[in-house]
């Protein structure tokens, strides 16, 4: 996988949350498997998984073996720690599938998850890619829910499940199709 990188400053309203400065600067580093500890260690900073969800969606070998199989781990950092994660992997020659993402909380609204997801979509449409997918939950992931909206995804199916944290939930299967 080659890897790429993308520097942007952000700049205003912030400067209490990031290091008291008005510019920040974010990269976006796309890769593979040189990111994948602090990746995770994001990860479970972000959605505080319980035991179950460690082995199911925070396991090392699992995220690996999709990096590794045709997949890719997208990074945000400030100040060169990383503080944003996005994993997708291939599920065919022309499909990639968002598995899991996040930001953590003090990093929000920087831009960082659209720049991570933006460089997804990038590097997608040059490997020939037609398509994104990755699966939500509304009720909890309700920010993650509005940026599929407005990023123009279709909800091609949805399912109820059980949530461990918020019991019974609709799962929403979403797809966007790249131009």
């Amino acid at each position: 996988m080659a890897k790429g990188e993308k520097v942007f400053w952000y700049s205003g309203g912030m400067e209490n949350k990031v290091n008291n400065s008005k510019n920040v600067k974010v990269e976006i580093e796309i890769g593979g498997v040189e990111n994948l500890d602090d990746a995770l260690r994001v990860a479970r900073l972000v959605y505080n998984p319980n035991e179950e969800e460690i082995k199911k969606y925070h396991n090392k070998e699992n995220w690996r073996s999709k990096i590794e199989k045709d997949g890719i781990l997208v990074v945000g950092k400030v100040d060169g720690e990383i503080v944003g994660f996005l994993l997708a992997y291939k599920t065919t020659d022309e499909v990639m599938h968002v598995w899991n993402a996040g930001v953590l909380s003090e990093f929000r609204r920087l831009g960082i998850f659209s720049n991570m997801f933006e460089e997804l979509a990038v590097k997608c449409r040059q490997d020939g890619i037609k398509k994104i997918t990755l699966h939500t939950i509304e009720k909890s992931f309700p920010e993650m829910y509005k940026f599929v909206i407005n990023k123009g995804f279709v909800e091609y199916e949805k399912e109820w499940i059980e949530d461990d944290k918020v019991g019974k939930v609709e799962k929403s299967k979403f797809e966007l199709e790249l131009k």
